[in-house]
């Protein structure tokens, strides 16, 4: 991303703050790209919402088992 910002600006990194670097035009090709790659502000995946539950019955039954064999 640096290496294109700095071809299209003629700036190096150390002269940038994030506010300039998100208002210049010549940026915003190299800061999407760089958004895109590193999946930034995307949404995770959703959860399983009954993995837990299923496991705590798993482990209820192991249990009642083992007291029913005693």
């Amino acid at each position: 991303m640096w290496a294109r910002v700095k071809e299209a600006t003629k700036r190096g990194k150390q002269k940038w703050c994030v506010g300039d670097l998100s208002a210049d035009e010549g940026c915003s090709p190299a800061v999407l790209d760089f958004l895109r790659s590193t999946h930034v502000g995307r949404t995770a995946p959703p959860v399983e919402e009954n993995w837990d539950n299923e496991e705590e019955a798993e482990v209820e039954e192991m249990r009642d088992g083992e007291e029913q064999a005693e």
